[in-house]
């Protein structure tokens, strides 16, 4: 028996939606945020956070990386103030000692509310940009994207978007289109999912 498929089509409800300008947002800790050790085997809180509210809202900013490193004294007082920075910022009440694992501490930020302030920073690894999250605080009365895209080249100019439509281009098809010269595509009916 076939099962009826029944939903309404619903643009704010979907995978893949991403924070296009930096600037400050309303954010919680998301569940795939996580705990690792580094190479050096220094333990980082790895936080995803989900934008809360605005035209972002259910966006995801990945890869918050923070470093406890206890090897001098200078290097652990930075530690400490970088998650007491973190801590404030969700709320978590002052005097609260911690003494636990990185893994349990990242679980119990998992859901806290906070904002944080990204900007766009391009990676050593690949020399894509990306947004890395520079601040933290606790909310703010919304979240107020800056209008500063993603860089489009290497000398790290950005520009603000003029037009959010794609289809507005004059390019011709046969410049726009990479499949418009090519010949047809055959792919067996055992290839295909369904």
């Amino acid at each position: 028996m076939m099962t009826t498929i029944n939903f309404t089509v619903d643009y704010n409800d979907v995978f893949g939606k991403a924070v296009e300008e930096s600037g400050s947002y309303n954010v919680k800790i998301a569940e795939s945020s996580t705990a690792k050790t580094t190479k050096k085997g220094q333990e980082m809180a790895v936080l995803d956070y989900e934008v809360l509210d605005g035209k972002y809202a259910g966006a995801v900013i990945r890869y918050d990386n923070i470093l406890w490193n206890d090897n001098t004294e200078e290097t652990l007082k930075l530690s400490a103030k970088r998650f007491n920075t973190l801590m404030k910022a969700a709320g978590i009440e002052d005097g609260t000692q911690i003494n636990s694992t990185m893994s349990a501490i990242v679980k119990g930020l998992v859901g806290k509310k906070l904002n944080i302030t990204v900007d766009w920073e391009q990676s050593d690894y690949n020399g894509k940009w990306n947004l890395s999250v520079k601040t933290q605080q606790p909310l703010k009365e919304q979240s107020e994207p800056n209008g500063v895209f993603r860089p489009t080249s290497n000398n790290g100019t950005s520009a603000t978007k003029t037009s959010s439509n794609p289809f507005t281009n004059s390019t011709s098809k046969a410049e726009s289109d990479p499949f418009s010269n090519s010949k047809d595509i055959n792919i067996p009916d055992e290839d295909l999912p369904f």
